[in-house]
């Protein structure tokens, strides 16, 4: 397929207001390393908003213009189709897969549409008691609600990226570890069953507590939820899959988080997602550790607990995620849910990626590490997943 062909369904979908998104990915040099084009509507007028993406940072433009650009892949979102466009020499290969997703409102002044929305009567969310047998969401779990769905919309984003770096094909096996009640784990459930019809999947859910795994197993059953299994276990034990495309672990407490990280990478994952929770051993380390550069440096943090907690925090996500990029990952931080609703906020998201750069990965890794002065559990349980060694000489800054 050539260029001019791509270029003229682009623009004939966007003048018949079909288009959901597109986006430009997969270039190896300029200014931009990914292009996400969406419409929207701001009062009256009508928009294209242009995102770019250049190392992690994004640059928004909310005009309507004409781009075009020479990436290798192209995804094409309409109200009933994903195409993609994958550049093979001089030509492109169009591969279409349905797209059942409701068409979320473009329009800042609307009322938000999800993939899951109020007045559809959803069977989980109604024995979960989130939602009324007449489909009205209480008032209390509104915060839930809202929660679910942008899980979803980070899910769907993951498989559309999976899909298209041909991760997976038409099926997926999915790990939740530390499950609880598996509120989450239903709703992806759900959305696999009545919005992605191009994918057969497995789930299983693992958690420690026995009550709570034999109730989701009997909703599970209730509901003739197939392919959906909830598992009585410790992360760190868990040996029955060989291989898994999707790892997500959401709250689980401390170095829980660690270890279902090591899992995952041990199941050569796909795709790894983390909500961390109770960040309590990069706090404890650095607050006994008087002698470190941090402390002398940042004594004013180190000596208040509530400052040093936030702190801990996000040293830990970042190391974390600099851990993941050392094991051959591609990693981004994004925000879960708006602090209102929690504070456990910020997911790690890690997609298998051609390793690029590892010498200044491992570089600002082990800065990070000295600045700190703490030797992270992390660290043990992972590098013999790393692609490049630990000891190489590297300089620091």
């Amino acid at each position: 397929m050539k260029k001019e062909d791509i270029l003229s369904e682009l623009i004939e979908n966007i003048k018949d207001d079909k288009l959901i998104k597109i986006v430009f990915s997969d270039k190896q040099d300029g200014d931009f390393n990914k292009i996400i084009i969406k419409p929207l509507s701001l009062k009256s007028a009508k928009n294209i908003q242009i995102e770019s993406f250049k190392d992690n940072k994004a640059f928004h433009k909310n005009i309507l213009k004409e781009y075009v650009e020479n990436f290798k892949q192209i995804l094409l979102q309409i109200e009933s189709l994903n195409i993609s466009f994958m550049k093979k020499k001089e030509t492109f290969i169009k591969k279409e897969n349905n797209n059942n997703l409701i068409k979320n409102s473009n329009e800042h002044n609307k009322k938000k549409q999800y993939i899951l929305n109020e007045g559809d009567k959803i069977d989980f969310l109604i024995e979960l008691g989130l939602m009324s047998v007449e489909g009205k969401i209480l008032k209390s779990s509104y915060s839930k609600f809202k929660q679910i769905n942008k899980y979803l919309e980070f899910i769907d984003d993951v498989i559309v990226e999976l899909k298209t770096k041909k991760l997976i094909n038409n099926h997926i096996n999915i790990l939740d570890f530390g499950c609880g009640k598996s509120y989450l784990t239903f709703a992806l459930y759900y959305y696999l069953k009545n919005y992605r019809k191009d994918l057969s999947f497995s789930i299983v859910g693992l958690d420690l507590k026995k009550d709570v795994i034999e109730f989701c197993n009997k909703l599970a059953q209730k509901l003739s939820y197939e392919n959906l299994e909830f598992l009585n276990g410790n992360i760190k034990d868990y040996d029955r899959a060989k291989e898994v495309d999707l790892v997500f672990s959401l709250h689980a407490c401390n170095n829980a988080t660690d270890y279902s990280l090591e899992k995952a990478l041990s199941l050569n994952a796909k795709a790894i997602l983390a909500v961390p929770c109770c960040h309590h051993e990069f706090f404890e380390k650095i607050q006994k550790n008087k002698d470190s550069k941090f402390y002398d440096t940042l004594k004013i943090i180190a000596d208040n607990g509530i400052v040093l907690d936030k702190f801990a925090s996000l040293a830990t996500d970042s190391f974390r995620s600099l851990t993941l990029e050392l094991c051959g990952y591609k990693t981004k931080m994004i925000e879960f849910i708006d602090m209102e609703h929690t504070p456990k906020n910020i997911l790690i998201k890690a997609i298998k990626s051609r390793s690029s750069n590892l010498k200044e990965k491992l570089k600002e890794y082990n800065s990070l590490k000295k600045f700190l002065g703490i030797q992270p559990l992390l660290e043990e349980l992972t590098k013999k997943y790393f692609l490049i060694d630990t000891n190489t000489e590297i300089p620091y800054n």
